[in-house]
C-alpha cells in the first residue's frame, strides 16, 4: 500500500461476486463487523497477557488540516492501543513506518522501517526491532536488516515458524516487479539469514502482506490488483519457496463499492480497495483488521471476525483444492457472529465493540415490526394557559368525559400498534396516584381524587390488543429539578438532582410494577437532569451516565421485554424530526463516533433504530380553538412516506381536550389517514420474497401489462440491515430500463417513481454480506 496511508478499518465483509464458486458453492466465511471511521492503513491486532491490543502506524499529516501525504513524516509514529479502553498505552517508535508486531513468550516485539535522519519520505533502507515486557518500557531499536543498493523496504510481517522465526519484507529491488516479498529466518529475532529462493510475487503485483504459520503451512496474505480496484488474497507454502494460491474466485477480503464518506478524501468516492489484512485469535474467534478506501490518501479502517481459529479460516480457502478440509464453524443466533457475550464485548473491544450488535434484539425487532404508533399528550398542560413547563394548580385537572377506550380506538383507526401516554410531563404532574408527591390526580377533583388515568389507559389498551407505552419526563419543574435547554454537551443541572433522583426512581418503579407488562418506555431528552451530558452548575464537571444508567437498569430488571426510547442506553433513537420525517439513507446501526449526529450520547453505538414523531396540531397538548391548526391527511401521508417509507418508525400525537376526549375533528383526520394508508397498499400488482433464498437479483413477473409507480421493499430484519444499493428495472420495448433506485432498505422502503407500463420487473441489490434477503418486494399501480 504505497501511497495509501495507514488507517484502521473493519466492517461487515462484503462478499465480492467472485467469492462464490459455482462448482463448490463456496462462500467466504469472514463476517465484516464495522467501519471504524479511521484513516489508518497498516494495523496489527495482537494479544498480550490475555488482553487485546492494536498496533497502529499513524501518519502525522492525517492529523493536520491541509497537510499532504508525506508532510511531517519524521513525526510519524508506531503506537499501541488498548482495545478495552481505547487508550494509547505506548509509542514504541517515532520516525518509523510499516510496523508490525509479534508476541513471543513474555515479550512483545515491534518491527518497523526506519526513516533515518535527513532522508526523503518512504526511502527506507533499515528495518529495526524493539521489544517490551510491559508495553511501557521499550528496548533501544536495533537494526536487523539493511537494504541493498537501489533497494527500499516497505511493509513487514513476522511469525513464529516450525523451528524458528520468519520475517517477510516488501522490497523494491529492480530485478523484480515492485513490492515483491522476500523471506528471512532467525533463531533469536535479532540475527536474520536469507532463505535461498524464498520469494513471492516476482511475476505480479503484490503488497500489504501478512504472514502466519499453521499446521505445517506458511500462509501469506497479499494484495491483488483487479485493475480497477484491489482485494486481498491468500497463498500458502510448506517451504517458503513453492507457493500455491487459493482459487482466483476466493478473495480473502474484497471491497464494498457502496462504502463512501471515506476519511480524508472526497466523500463521493466509492471504496475500491480492501488491503493490509492482519489478524489474531482471541477468546474463541479470529479477529481481523483491514483497510478500505481507494489506495490514495488514507484508509478506512474496518474490523471483521471469524468464529473459529486462524487455521480453520485459512484452510477453508483451499478446500477441495488438494486435501480434505472441514467446513468452518456455523454462525449461531440472530446476532453478529462474535462468540464472546455482549457484556464482555464492551470490555474487550471498546470502543469498537459498541457497534458489534448489528442485528436487533427480539424487543427491537418487535418494535420495528409495529412501525406505527400513537402518542398521547394529556395532563395539566392541557388545562394551563401558559406553556407546558408551567406548574398550574392540581385542582385544574378535571376531565368530565375521559374515555381511554376512545383514545385506543382512534389510534387503531389509523393503524397504530402501540400508544405512548405522558404519565408525567415536564411540569411534574402525575396521571396516577403516586406516593411520591401530592402533585398528582389524587389531589385533583377528578373522581374526587380516586381516579387513575394510567390504569384506565392500560386497561383500554389491553381490551383492544394495543401495546402499552409510557412517557416519564426526567425534568420536573414542580419538584424544581430540570436541566438547562442548552444544546447537547453544554447543559447544566437546575435544582437538587441528588434529592430528586430517588423520587424519580420510585415513580418509575411504581409504573413498572403496578400496571402489568409495559412494552415501551419513552424518556424525553429535553430538560432531563439525568442526561449523559449534564454538568454541575457550580464546577462545570460533567456528571456522566451514572444516573441514567441506573434508570435503564431498573427498566431492564422490572420490564425486561420493554423497549427504551432515550436515556443513556437507548434501544430506539429519535430521527431528529418532530414533523414526522427521517433522513435518507437511514442506517439502523449507529457506528462508533456517530452518536451525537444520530441523537444519542457518544457512549452509544450498535443497533439503535430510529423513530420520528409529529404533532397533529401546532402544539403537543390540546389548546382551546386549536382545531384550525390541525394538519391534513396529505401531510400525515407524506410524513408516513418520509419516516416509515425510509425505514424508521413513526409516532403520531393525539390530543385529548379538557373533557378527556379527542376532539372529533382530530378523530376524523386520523381515520382518514388510516384509510389513505390502507387504500394505498391494499392491492399489490405483484409481490415476491427472497427470504431464506439470498439473492442479489429478484424477478417479479406481472400477470399482464400493468401501470406501476410505487415500490415497497423490506429486508429480513432479524438478520440485520445489509442492502446498501438497489435498482428497479422494468422490461419495456424489449429491454430492461431502470425506473427507480435507492440506497438503504432496512425495515421498509417505500418509493414512488414515474409510471411505467410493463409485464415484468427486476430488482438488483448490493450490500455488505451474504445475508441480503428481502421479506417483501412489491409494486403497486393499476391495470390497463
Amino acid at each position: 500500500m504505497r501511497t495509501l496511508l495507514i488507517t484502521i478499518v473493519c466492517i461487515v465483509l462484503y462478499i465480492h461476486p467472485s467469492s462464490l464458486s459455482a462448482q463448490t458453492n463456496w462462500q467466504n466465511p469472514i463476517q465484516k463487523q464495522e467501519r471504524l471511521g479511521s484513516p489508518l492503513v497498516e494495523t496489527s491486532p495482537f494479544v498480550f497477557k490475555d488482553k487485546l491490543y492494536l498496533l497502529e502506524n499513524n501518519q502525522r499529516f492525517w492529523d493536520i488540516a491541509g497537510a499532504k501525504p508525506g508532510d511531517h513524516f519524521p513525526e510519524d509514529e508506531i503506537r499501541i492501543r488498548d482495545l478495552s479502553s481505547n487508550e494509547i498505552v505506548s509509542v514504541p517508535l517515532k520516525n518509523h513506518a510499516f510496523g508490525t508486531v509479534l508476541t513471543w513468550k513474555d515479550r512483545v516485539y515491534v518491527f518497523a522501517g526506519y526513516y533515518g535522519e535527513n532522508k526523503p519520505w518512504r526511502k527506507i533502507t533499515e528495518i529495526v526491532v524493539t521489544s517490551s515486557a510491559d508495553l511501557k518500557e521499550w528496548t533501544k531499536p536495533e537494526t536487523i536488516l539493511r537494504a541493498n543498493p537501489e533497494e527500499y523496504f516497505f511493509n513487514t510481517a513476522v511469525c513464529r515458524g516450525k523451528d524458528d522465526f520468519i520475517l517477510l519484507y516488501e522490497t523494491s529491488d529492480p530485478q523484480w516487479t515492485p513490492f515483491t516479498f522476500r523471506y528471512v529466518r532467525s533463531a533469536d529475532l535479532k540475527n536474520w539469514q536469507e532463505i535461498p529462493e524464498a520469494i513471492y510475487g516476482t511475476d505480479k503485483y503484490v503488497g500489504g502482506p501478512a504472514l502466519y504459520y499453521e499446521n505445517g503451512w506458511y500462509y501469506t496474505l497479499y494484495l491483488k490488483s483487479l485493475n480497477p480496484g484491489y482485494e486481498t488474497h491468500i497463498t500458502r507454502s510448506r517451504d517458503l519457496v513453492n507457493w500455491k494460491d487459493a482459487p482466483e474466485d476466493r478473495p480473502f477480503v474484497s471491497f464494498d463499492p457502496s462504502h463512501k464518506n471515506i476519511p480524508l478524501i472526497d466523500p463521493s468516492i466509492a471504496e475500491s480497495n480492501a488491503s493490509d489484512v492482519e489478524l489474531c485469535y482471541f477468546k474463541g474467534q479470529t479477529v481481523l483488521y483491514f483497510t478500505g478506501s481507494d489506495q490514495t490518501t488514507a484508509g478506512d479502517l474496518q474490523r471483521a471476525t471469524f468464529p473459529g481459529t486462524p487455521q480453520q479460516l485459512f484452510e477453508y480457502f483451499f478446500k477441495n483444492s488438494g486435501e480434505r478440509i472441514e467446513d468452518p464453524p456455523k454462525h449461531q443466533g440472530n446476532w453478529a457472529p462474535v462468540l464472546i457475550p455482549p457484556e464482555q464485548q464492551a470490555d474487550e473491544f471498546a470502543p469498537y465493540s459498541k457497534t458489534l450488535r448489528t442485528t436487533p434484539t427480539p424487543q427491537q425487532l418487535a418494535f420495528q415490526e409495529r412501525q406505527l404508533g400513537a402518542f398521547i399528550h394529556f395532563g395539566l398542560a392541557t388545562y394551563a394557559k401558559a406553556d407546558m413547563m408551567a406548574v398550574p394548580e392540581a385542582a385544574l385537572f378535571n376531565p368530565s368525559q375521559l374515555d381511554a377506550e376512545q383514545w385506543v380506538t382512534t389510534a387503531k383507526s389509523f393503524g397504530a400498534k402501540h400508544i405512548v401516554l405522558t404519565a408525567k410531563h415536564h411540569n411534574g404532574f402525575c396521571l396516577w396516584p403516586t406516593k411520591t408527591t401530592d402533585y398528582s390526580v389524587k389531589n385533583s377533583p377528578w373522581k374526587e381524587g380516586t381516579g387513575d388515568v394510567v390504569a384506565e389507559f392500560v386497561n383500554a389498551c389491553r381490551k383492544y390488543d394495543m401495546k402499552v407505552g409510557l412517557y416519564l419526563s426526567g425534568g420536573d419543574t414542580h419538584f424544581g429539578c430540570t436541566s438547562s435547554p442548552d444544546p447537547q454537551g453544554e447543559r447544566t443541572i437546575r435544582g437538587d438532582v441528588h434529592r430528586y433522583f430517588p423520587v424519580f426512581l420510585e415513580q418509575l418503579r411504581e409504573l413498572l410494577t403496578e400496571y402489568g407488562e409495559i412494552s415501551y418506555l419513552w424518556f424525553d431528552g429535553a430538560y432531563d437532569p439525568f442526561g449523559w451530558d449534564v454538568m454541575d452548575p457550580d464546577t462545570g464537571i460533567p456528571l456522566g451516565t451514572s444516573y441514567g444508567d441506573a434508570i435503564q437498569a431498573m427498566v431492564r430488571h422490572l420490564q425486561p421485554e420493554a423497549v427504551i426510547m432515550g436515556g443513556t442506553k437507548p434501544d430506539v433513537r429519535w430521527s431528529g424530526s418532530e414533523q414526522g420525517w427521517a433522513p435518507y439513507p437511514l442506517e439502523n446501526v449507529v457506528k462508533t463516533g456517530e452518536g451525537l449526529a444520530k441523537w444519542v450520547g457518544p457512549q452509544n453505538a450498535g443497533y439503535i433504530p430510529a423513530e420520528a414523531n409529529l404533532h397533529t396540531r401546532s402544539s403537543w397538548f390540546w389548546k382551546p380553538d386549536s382545531d384550525p391548526t390541525l394538519k391534513d391527511s396529505s401531510f400525515l401521508m407524506k410524513a408516513y412516506l418520509e419516516s416509515i417509507g425510509r425505514g424508521a418508525n413513526l409516532l403520531v400525537n393525539m390530543t385529548p381536550d379538557s373533557t378527556g376526549l379527542i376532539p372529533q375533528a382530530e378523530v376524523n383526520l386520523l381515520e382518514n389517514f388510516g384509510h389513505s394508508i390502507r387504500s394505498t397498499f391494499a392491492h399489490p400488482v405483484g409481490i415476491t420474497s427472497s427470504k431464506n433464498q439470498p439473492s442479489t437479483e429478484l424477478s417479479l413477473p406481472l400477470p399482464q401489462n400493468h401501470r406501476v409507480n410505487l415500490l415497497v421493499l423490506e429486508e429480513v430484519l432479524e438478520k440485520g440491515q445489509h442492502v446498501r444499493q438497489y435498482t428497479l428495472e422494468a422490461w419495456v420495448e424489449g429491454q430492461w430500463q431502470p425506473v427507480a433506485s435507492g440506497e438503504t432498505i432496512g425495515r421498509k422502503r417505500i418509493q414512488y417513481f414515474d409510471p411505467v407500463i410493463t409485464d415484468r420487473l427486476r430488482l438488483r441489490i448490493s450490500g455488505d454480506g451474504p445475508d441480503m434477503e428481502l421479506e417483501r418486494f412489491a409494486v403497486y399501480g393499476s391495470a390497463l
